[in-house]
């Protein structure tokens, strides 16, 4: 049993759908560019009527960072689709090092210098104690 049965046109019915939309002024084919734009713009207004919505409840802290996760990887997204297919991977790995450089940053601005970074990416006290030489 199918579910989903897809009817194909005859080249005499596609003949007559283009004849149409040739009487109408249409273009020959439907044309689907704007679809992409009208999805953006409602995921768009939608984490802005989420972000409103939970700094009026007073839990945008607890929401804030997932929205802008989201709106980051949207941005990322469709500026890496707008790069020619050939450089699309080097515009992706300069962006994401971009941003886990921006976290580093943030992270060692919110704490004033670079000393609680460089103890959590550092080496541990145990591979400095045994790093010395034995006499």
């Amino acid at each position: 049993m199918k579910l989903w049965v897809w009817r194909f046109e005859s080249s005499e019915e596609a003949r007559q759908r283009r004849l149409c939309r040739k009487m109408l002024m249409l273009p020959p084919e439907p044309e689907y560019h704007h679809v992409l734009l009208g999805f953006a713009t409602l995921g768009a207004l939608g984490l802005l009527l989420a972000g409103a919505l939970a700094w009026r409840l007073g839990h945008f802290a607890t929401v804030g960072p997932a929205l802008v996760s989201v709106f980051v990887l949207g941005a990322f997204t469709s500026t890496v689709l707008q790069i020619r297919r050939r450089y699309r991977h080097v515009v992706a790995g300069v962006l994401v090092l971009a941003a886990l450089l921006s976290v580093l940053l943030a992270a060692v601005h919110r704490y004033g210098y670079a000393g609680p970074i460089g103890v959590v990416a550092g080496p541990t006290p145990s591979a400095l104690a045994s790093s010395g030489a034995t006499r």
